[in-house]
């Protein structure tokens, strides 16, 4: 092929992408608290009628004291109206609440409906208010839960989606978690737009809420949370582990806390330095945030999961640390591709994608719940980071189908779903071994010791050859397709009786 063609193809490509760039939807990256995009606008008590006057009443102010009002503005409207001046000056580096715009509203509003957790960004405050209102208002199909205490004792709460009036044990559980980063508070409107959308129309999701939990941790890191609304700008990534008179160096990146394949990746976007905004921790699962989590996977054993971040516009495919090998065949890439498919998003430079990672890391929540439990776990960067909350509802609806389809996966896909139990009905905690899926990390899988369930989803495998082992019973050996029903097929071990 000459240079002349290869010129040519290169071309050609290249004038599709950016055609099907310039057709699209697109919002423009404006990080509310990036000085390269906007400034944050100090008034004074003498000077605030000025200020409405110049700018005609148009510019809400984001965050009010006795005797001084802020606003954001943008870089051209600060231009445009002549600031600063006398009594109007730029500020720099305050904490996120001064740029949220409607916090002190949503704080001091006494009554609530669900349309509120769409008002604005939220603290480790308001999503404890708006979780814990949320339950009261549909007793019937959300639970408020507290799943653990972060680094500086504050809680990890978290609500549970589902119809309470069907008993747990005939249902398989699904994590949605956000804000393991705090300074990413967009990535919480991801929790809450499940949150939302599923509860306003509870009706149309009754065969979900009967058949899922469906777990959302809004902020899995409040210590982070506190830190980058009311403390330092410039943190809030790491939790609030250790000495508060060093805190340029306080805190662990949780999302590199995880066990598995913790401190194996050479990367500068993972370190043992404690100053690091990467530091992974002193040992893995050190962390009472990592640990609150790690609890909770083990005692619901996720079947699928999506961590959110921001803002690469891609969603993360697990195995996603350097040198791993998926399963094959593979559980989760044909699902990661489908969602990659069916969203749009409103990313201005680059379209949604599936990828491996970004760059390399160790000690992720994906890559363990996908090693110790089989969970068809993603992690998907949002297409913005924290834009005017203006914005928000489209992000969301353009990224909504990857949720969507994960539920939608789990409900309706290929699957496995056993009850292994003993000759009296008990249920065990056994080894599920499969012979025609080949590891490679020494992962195992095992049913839940509670009620003896198994569950796994298979995107694109029907063919299962597997044994169910325990110590103490014989080998059961079985053989079949995967099936789209909920009913449990329920395998019974027999045990070994010593010879007389």
């Amino acid at each position: 092929m000459s240079g002349f063609v290869r010129f040519l193809l290169f071309f050609s490509s290249l004038s599709a992408f950016l055609l099907s760039c310039s057709l699209r939807e697109t919002i423009p990256a404006r990080p509310l608290n990036d000085p390269s995009y906007h400034s944050l606008i100090r008034i004074e008590k003498g000077a605030k009628d000025e200020f409405l006057r110049i700018t005609e009443g148009k510019v809400p102010f984001s965050y009010i004291e006795k005797d001084i009002q802020y606003a954001v503005l943008s870089k051209e409207e600060v231009k445009q109206y002549g600031f600063p001046r006398e009594g109007i000056s730029l500020s720099k580096s305050l904490p996120f609440k001064y740029y949220s715009g409607n916090y002190q509203d949503a704080l001091s509003e006494s009554v609530f409906a669900l349309g509120d957790i769409r008002k604005g960004y939220k603290d480790n405050v308001l999503n404890s208010h708006y979780l814990f209102w949320v339950s009261r208002l549909f007793p019937d199909h959300s639970s408020f839960r507290i799943i653990g205490r972060s680094s500086r004792g504050r809680e990890i709460p978290a609500i549970v989606l589902t119809d309470l009036h069907v008993p747990d044990e005939k249902k398989v559980s699904v994590l949605f978690n956000c804000a393991h980063h705090s300074n990413e508070v967009v990535s919480i409107e991801h929790c809450y737009d499940v949150i939302y959308e599923i509860l306003a129309a509870k009706r149309k999701n009754s065969s979900l809420l009967s058949k899922l939990k469906i777990w959302v941790v809004p902020i899995v890191n409040p210590d982070g949370s506190r830190i980058f609304w009311h403390e330092n700008l410039a943190m809030g990534r790491k939790n609030g582990r250790g000495s508060l008179s060093e805190k340029e160096h306080l805190g662990v990146d949780i999302n590199r806390n995880y066990p598995f394949e913790w401190g194996k990746t050479k990367s500068n976007q993972t370190s043992s330095v404690p100053s690091s905004v990467f530091y992974r921790g002193p040992f893995p699962g050190s962390e009472p945030e990592t640990q609150a989590m790690m609890a909770l996977a083990e005692k619901e054993r996720f079947a699928a999961s999506i961590s959110y971040h921001a803002f690469a516009n891609c969603l993360l495919v697990p195995y996603t640390i350097d040198g791993t090998v998926n399963p094959e065949p593979d559980l989760v890439w044909d699902l990661g591709e489908r969602i990659a498919s069916a969203v749009e998003s409103k990313n201005p430079v680059r379209k949604f994608s599936a990828r491996k990672n970004i760059y390399g890391v160790d000690g992720v929540d994906q890559d363990y719940y996908f090693f110790k439990y089989g969970t068809l776990a993603y992690l998907l960067e949002s297409s913005h980071l924290n834009p005017p909350y203006a914005d928000v509802p489209k992000i969301m609806e353009s990224l909504r189908p990857a949720w969507s389809l994960v539920l939608e996966e789990i409900l309706e896909g290929n699957k496995l779903y056993l009850r292994i139990k003993d000759e009296s009905g008990h249920p065990l905690s056994a080894n599920v071994i499969y012979e025609n899926l080949h590891f490679y990390h020494g992962e195992t899988r095992n049913s839940r010791k509670e009620d003896g369930i198994y569950f796994q989803t298979f995107p694109h495998l029907k063919k299962i050859r597997m044994r169910i082992q325990k110590d103490g019973y014989e080998t059961l050996y079985w053989e079949g397709n995967t099936w789209k029903s909920w009913v449990a097929l329920d395998l019974v071990l027999k045990k070994i009786h010593p010879a007389e």
